[in-house]
């Protein structure tokens, strides 16, 4: 199991009663939420990384990486 470390956070009212109204775990909640902007924070970074030794992405490759996320039709709306 993962540490843990007990904090307090402030929330506005609305946010925590929209939460609760879909959970009762808040905590396992924000966790996966902190979790997907990690993961999304140290995917920007090794994309801007390798952008900046290689160079831009070109239109295929973002249209070759819609396709491998989101499947063929998504590539369509996104162009």
């Amino acid at each position: 199991m993962a540490r843990t470390k007990k904090v307090t956070i402030t929330l506005p009212v609305e946010l925590l009663e929209s939460m609760k109204a879909h959970t009762d775990n808040i905590s396992g909640y924000l966790t996966e939420l902190a979790e997907r902007a990690e993961r999304r924070r140290l995917l920007r970074e090794e994309l801007d990384g390798y952008q900046d030794e290689f160079g831009a992405f070109t239109d295929e490759e973002m249209a070759e990486a819609r396709t491998l996320l989101h499947g063929a039709g998504e590539t369509e709306r996104a162009a």
